[in-house]
């Protein structure tokens, strides 16, 4: 049985990544990096070279590596992956429609996340939990699957997206470790990192310097749609482990001058404003309770933008309210081939939130736990022996732009890991003139890579 059937035989699927994406879909000039130019391309061997000054580095027992440069001392094993199938798919529909509707919840408005960039970042983090978080982390994660499948699952995944010239994704991973003393990491922990998810691992102080140090990284790794995740390191952190995701891909049918009019859009407060709307006519329409919606594909046919307008008398909120892992599945696979005409507003925006109460509402709890004189106290003894450790936060930060070329888009997701101390039919019609849920999805898998909401146009 091959993956596209397989797939089918689901009700649909979400997910997504980053990468360094040399072509400017909406007009901006690529920047100059050396980031691989697919998604698929990624290398075994991890990329140790610390941005500061190297020292030596030190063994302090076996299986444990001192912070310093790692280049010679992890080597990745061989690993195998794990094609996508109904398990995988449906837990990751499930995980993103968690977190994105508590994440619009909490902050309304325009709305963007990218749930395979989290996935990444604190499934990399989880190799180092043990006993009771990483149950919940793997519950939260992957639906309770085991450590070994979720690695597996999500190494066969990032391998299989499409990457192209006219439509490219890629992501990064990296870990950083602060260079004291009394810390050290364990190698196996390092092992996985590398070998699962080709991270890069670099030591160095984590002193102001670390500060643009890692965030020069993740401009160089998202073509500068993001170029600051953290403003500052606290004397307690240990440990950053980083996924960055770039998306940058031309429409396969891009819209000429004369398709884009100018045109009313009312925004949730019920007042208007003017906005560039895009016209042009598709073929695939979205059709379910409370909603209509089309799809737009990029060039190569890897991926596609799908906008959700609820229905007139249906609130934005009250449908994202009620996006669960089925229903989402649901609204991706209830597509009919047919003739669309289709409005889309041109917009660009950024988001930021920190994940830390909203993946603890999803029931990763003992990870935050910092108290050690608690039992419940957060187990990551599979990272390091010298210091108990704690996840301090997770940070994530979108940008997405949409224009008559394409759409550019990067997510980051940084872990902060502390030391405790058909038929012819006329016609169908969407004009998003109001409120509406978008995502770039996958078309093999159908898993969305953003999901992102407009509520008004931002200039």
């Amino acid at each position: 049985m091959n993956r596209k059937t397989l797939i089918h035989r689901i009700t649909a699927s979400v997910l997504m990544i980053s990468m360094l994406l040399s072509l400017g879909a909406c007009g901006q000039s690529p920047a100059q990096t050396g980031a691989s130019s697919s998604a698929r391309e990624s290398t075994a061997k991890a990329e140790t070279t610390s941005p500061a000054k190297e020292s030596t580095t030190a063994h302090v027992s076996p299986g444990v590596v001192k912070a310093g440069n790692l280049t010679e001392e992890i080597t990745a094993d061989p690993v195998s992956g794990k094609d996508a199938d109904e398990t995988f798919t449906l837990s990751q529909y499930r995980f993103a429609a968690e977190i994105f509707r508590r994440s619009y919840a909490a902050d309304q408005g325009n709305c963007l996340v990218s749930p395979l960039s989290i996935v990444l970042a604190l499934a990399m983090t989880a190799n180092g939990a043990e006993n009771e978080t990483l149950r919940q982390m793997l519950d939260v994660l992957g639906n309770g699957m085991s450590m070994e499948d979720l690695n597996a699952y999500l190494y066969a995944y990032v391998k299989s997206l499409p990457s192209s010239v006219q439509a490219r994704l890629a992501i990064a991973d990296s870990l950083w470790i602060n260079d004291k003393e009394d810390f050290s990491v364990r190698e196996d922990f390092l092992k996985k990192t590398v070998s699962w998810y080709h991270s890069s691992i670099y030591r160095l102080p984590f002193d102001p310097a670390a500060v643009a140090e890692v965030n020069g990284w993740v401009a160089k790794q998202t073509d500068d749609m993001i170029t600051e995740v953290i403003q500052d390191l606290d004397e307690d952190a240990r440990m950053l482990l980083i996924n960055a995701l770039c998306f940058d891909a031309k429409w396969a049918s891009p819209y000429a001058d004369y398709s884009v009019q100018q045109a009313d859009f009312t925004k949730a407060d019920g007042s208007k404003q003017t906005v560039d709307m895009m016209y042009s006519s598709e073929n695939d329409y979205y059709k379910g309770n409370g909603y209509t919606g089309f799809a737009k594909y990029y060039d190569g046919a890897g991926y596609k933008f799908v906008a959700i307008l609820p229905d007139e008398g249906v609130s934005l909120d009250d449908f994202v309210a009620s996006l669960d892992g089925e229903k989402l599945s649901s609204v991706l696979s209830r597509v009919v081939h047919t003739k669309v005409n289709a409005g889309l507003p041109k917009f660009s925006y950024d988001y930021s939130a920190s994940l830390k109460a909203r993946l603890q509402d999803m029931g990763m709890v003992n990870a935050f736990v910092s108290d050690t004189s608690r039992p419940d106290f957060a187990d990551f003894s599979g990272m390091s022996e010298d210091t108990p450790l704690f996840i301090g936060d997770v940070i994530h930060k979108t940008f997405i732009e949409v224009c008559e070329a394409g759409t550019r888009a990067a997510a980051v997701t940084v872990v902060e890991v502390m030391g405790a101390t058909a038929i012819m039919e006329p016609p169908k019609e969407v004009i998003l003139d109001r409120p509406f849920l978008y995502m770039i999805v996958d078309c093999e898998t159908e898993l969305p890579i953003f999901i992102g909401t407009v509520n008004e146009i931002s200039k």
